[in-house]
C-alpha cells in the first residue's frame, strides 16, 4: 500500500512540473505586434493675398499625384474663400485656402474663372477687393511641377482646358 502511495505521489509530482512547463512555454511564444494603422494627415495652406505673385504657381508637395481635387468657392464674388482640396490615396488631404477677400472673375458665358484637368492641376483667376489682378495654378501631379500652362477657360465647356508648356 505504502507503495501505491509512493507512486501516486510521484505520478502527482510528474503532473504537477509537466503542467508548469507548459505555462512556461506559453509565456515565453512571442505575440505577434499588431501592425501600426496610418493616421491620414490634413494639411492646411492658406494663400496671402499681400505676399502673393500676380501669377503664382504652387508646386505640389507630395512625392505622389492626388487622386482627386474638389474646388469650392461661393455663387457670388467675395461670398466665401475659396478652396482647393486635394486627397491622396493613403488618405491624406491637401487644403488651399484663398481669402474670401478674393473675388473670382466670370467669362464671357458667366462660368466662373476656374479650371481643372485630369492631372488635377487647378487654375483660378480674379482679383482682390482692392482691385489687383491674381491668377493662381495649383499642381496635383509632381509631374508637373515647375511647368507652365496656358489655361483656356473658354475651350471644351463647361470644364475649361489646360495646356502645358
Amino acid at each position: 500500500m505504502k507503495t501505491l502511495k509512493i507512486a501516486v505521489l510521484f505520478f502527482m509530482a510528474a503532473l504537477i512540473v509537466s503542467c508548469g512547463k507548459k505555462e512556461e512555454q506559453k509565456a515565453e511564444t512571442p505575440v505577434p505586434a499588431e501592425p501600426e494603422v496610418y493616421q491620414p494627415k490634413s494639411h492646411k495652406i492658406v494663400v496671402s493675398l499681400e505676399t502673393a505673385e500676380t501669377y503664382a504657381y504652387f508646386d505640389t508637395p507630395k512625392a505622389e499625384a492626388a487622386e482627386a481635387v474638389d474646388v469650392f468657392y461661393g455663387e457670388t464674388e467675395y461670398s466665401q474663400p475659396t478652396t482647393i482640396r486635394y486627397s491622396y490615396a493613403n488618405g491624406d488631404e491637401l487644403v488651399y485656402e484663398i481669402p474670401q477677400e478674393f473675388g473670382l472673375w466670370k467669362n464671357q458665358n458667366r462660368c466662373f474663372r476656374v479650371v481643372s484637368d485630369a492631372d488635377q492641376t487647378v487654375w483660378v483667376q480674379g482679383q482682390t477687393k482692392q482691385g489687383k489682378f491674381h491668377e493662381f495654378v495649383f499642381y496635383g501631379d509632381p509631374k508637373n511641377n515647375g511647368k507652365k500652362i496656358k489655361p483656356n477657360s473658354y475651350r471644351n465647356l463647361p470644364d475649361g482646358e489646360i495646356v502645358y508648356r
